[in-house]
């Protein structure tokens, strides 16, 4: 549950007041001198549309303030039913719970950096345990919600922030692992040597070379559950990890064959491996995000423009999935075969 508490001129009472009867909500309302004071609480589903109707009104973009607080749980002999009509939370609660760690900082960048190393060393150790504490650091499944945010906002104003955030980022674990590459081909290049193919096709190096179904049936898979724990509100450690898990490895893996020649060209074959891994991601992420939204109505957009949004936003779906299929019946065949091999390899 949230409570959801309005601060506005006493003038403008009576035009949010009509939102209560419109919305079947309950209005705590205490006037202070020229000031007024509005709580609410509701269910998480009925947030995203008392806040659209509130902005749409012009609270907290023309004059006021809303703040929203979560709620463990009220006891209450109201029994009145609410109007309201949502699906999780609103497009602003999703950019404050994931701004933190979405955009370019100290702490995104420290985070950014660790991870690049364990992954770096977990793949020339070839420790699976090393190589899964990266996942647990990497901070990269909150650039990727806050690009596709970005493109439900009326300016666009995070996409292209996230955009660069999420690219600094994998740029700076693929250059950590060419200098961990770099490292240890100068005093043992055999160390690396020995667990690519064909001297080894089993080690944490070398299953990450090439794409194959099972990666990409994660990537997608996480893609989609972080939607939906986005779209609800819910804590997105976990599934950070499992995108985590598709990009934060293959990326330090592309580092560390760059970093000689004799496995330069296994390095853009892992490379593909990554740039699949985020366009599934990203996908299957916007799948959640533009459907939930494209079936909301809030108070923000007129009819005409909601209907413009909604059309596009279908659009957009069936554009998305049409690229995801396309991943899948890619890989797929290149199971079967092996073309992909031929021509990144000879």
């Amino acid at each position: 549950m949230k409570e959801v508490k309005v601060i506005i001129p006493s003038e403008k009472l009576e035009l949010v007041k009509e939102l209560e009867e419109k919305l079947g909500l309950v209005f705590n309302i205490i006037i202070f001198e020229n000031v007024v004071t509005i709580n609410t609480t509701l269910e998480n589903q009925h947030t995203s549309t008392l806040l659209e109707e509130l902005k749409g009104l012009g609270v907290g973009t023309v004059f006021g303030r809303i703040t929203v607080s979560p709620v463990a749980f009220e006891i209450s002999s109201d029994k009145k039913e609410s109007k309201a009509r949502g699906s999780g939370i609103s497009i602003d609660e999703m950019i404050a719970n994931i701004k933190g760690l979405a955009l370019i900082n100290p702490t995104y960048l420290g985070l950014i950096l660790l991870a690049g190393a364990l992954a770096s060393f977990g793949l020339i150790y070839n420790n699976v345990i090393i190589v899964i504490a990266s996942m647990i650091i990497a901070p990269l499944l909150g650039p990727i919600a806050l690009a596709v945010i970005g493109t439900m906002t009326p300016k666009n104003i995070y996409s292209k922030r996230a955009i660069v955030t999420e690219i600094l980022g994998i740029a700076f674990i693929i250059g950590f692992g060419v200098i961990v590459g770099l490292i240890y081909n100068s005093s043992d290049p055999s160390i690396i040597l020995n667990q690519v193919p064909p001297s080894n096709p089993d080690t944490q190096i070398a299953v990450r070379i090439l794409p194959n179904t099972g990666d990409i049936v994660v990537a997608i898979a996480s893609g989609l559950a972080a939607g939906v724990f986005i779209v609800r509100g819910e804590n997105t450690a976990i599934i950070g990890v499992a995108v985590a898990a598709s990009l934060c490895p293959p990326a330090a893996n592309v580092g560390v064959l760059l970093a000689s020649s004799a496995t330069i060209r296994m390095a853009s074959g892992s490379l593909l491996l990554l740039v699949l891994n985020i366009i599934s991601i990203y996908a299957s992420c916007a799948l959640i995000f533009w459907t939930s939204q494209s079936f909301v109505r809030g108070g923000t957009f007129s009819v005409r423009q909601y209907r413009k949004i909604s059309k596009l936003y279908i659009i957009q779906i069936a554009m998305t999935s049409l690229i995801l299929a396309g991943i899948v019946i890619l890989i797929v065949l290149n199971n079967l075969y092996g073309f992909l091999e031929v021509l990144l390899f000879g």
